[in-house]
């Protein structure tokens, strides 16, 4: 990285913390290291060893798992600035097996309230940074989207859905440079509550800024039997496609009833900052070289 970029990146995390603790969350520190993880559709650990043990470890995917955990016992405002891994996803500028994560959760708020925060935390940010990003948000519904690009109905597995979107629609969200996309089908959003009005749906958004996945928030789903469930169907799944499977992290879906009524948001910072550097590589706002 180049000086101004070092600069850059500690400004954005300075940034980062003054708006949490200024809006009274509470920064945890969750660790890298873990005996299990939960169970998600197209997330996939990279592992290790400890001498001290005969069992595998793994990377941390998300923080998700030790914010809940402190969440459960707080009960108020948490966030999280951590190291997050991920295997087998596709070499490109925008993806690398590490990254710097920010996750937080508020208590007795929905999706739609976290994307509020979001877009207040972007604009302290912009501000600080003073970069002109003068776009108003738009929100638009994934099936909305793909009868706009693809002229088609939603497909209703994961496979096809994730590879029409890559394919038709995501070259065309740099006509959207500010974009939640919302209404994310229940079966691809097991962490998320359902809607009421149709369980079909998710609470769910992301955030894309300039055609770049920045976000992913939801309403979180505090039901231990469907997350139970819908970690034995991806268990099962890949047992059927000889995919990788960790040890599944029992504790979460425990864990997840004694969570308040709650929303939450995991941002990629690494990429926020591409937008705010102007670069076009994560190669070139991290120091991984790999």
């Amino acid at each position: 990285m180049t000086p101004n970029i070092i600069n850059l990146r500690h400004q954005l995390l300075k940034n980062t913390r003054q708006y949490f603790w200024q809006n009274d969350f509470l920064e945890i520190d969750t660790p890298v290291l873990q005996k299990s993880l939960p169970l998600e559709p197209n997330i996939y650990p990279l592992t290790t060893k400890w001498s001290q043990s005969q069992g595998i470890l793994y990377l941390s995917t998300s923080p998700e798992s030790a914010l809940k955990t402190a969440f459960s016992t707080l009960k108020k405002p948490i966030f999280s600035i951590s190291k997050s891994f991920r295997n087998l996803e596709s070499a490109s500028p925008h993806h690398q097996p590490e990254f710097t994560m920010l996750e937080w959760y508020t208590p007795n708020t929905d999706y739609t309230q976290t994307i509020s925060q979001l877009q207040n935390y972007l604009s302290f940010v912009f501000k600080k940074f003073n970069f002109p990003f003068p776009h108003k948000p738009e929100t638009i519904s994934l099936s909305k989207l793909f009868s706009l690009y693809t002229h088609t109905s939603l497909p209703q597995n994961e496979p096809d859905l994730n590879q029409i979107f890559l394919n038709q629609i995501g070259p065309r969200l740099t006509q959207h440079p500010y974009l939640f996309i919302t209404d994310y089908p229940a079966f691809m959003s097991p962490l998320a509550q359902k809607n009421p009005q149709n369980p079909h749906l998710s609470q769910r958004f992301e955030l894309y800024l300039n055609g770049i996945e920045i976000a992913n928030g939801c309403t979180e789903n505090r039901d231990s039997a469907d997350i139970s469930n819908s970690f034995l169907k991806e268990k099962q799944y890949r047992l059927s496609q000889n995919l990788p499977l960790p040890k599944i992290d029992s504790h979460f879906a425990k864990i997840s009833t004694q969570i308040p009524p709650s929303s939450g948001c995991g941002l990629g910072l690494d990429r926020l900052l591409l937008l705010l550097s102007g670069q076009k590589s994560l190669n070139q706002v991290t120091f991984l070289n790999l």
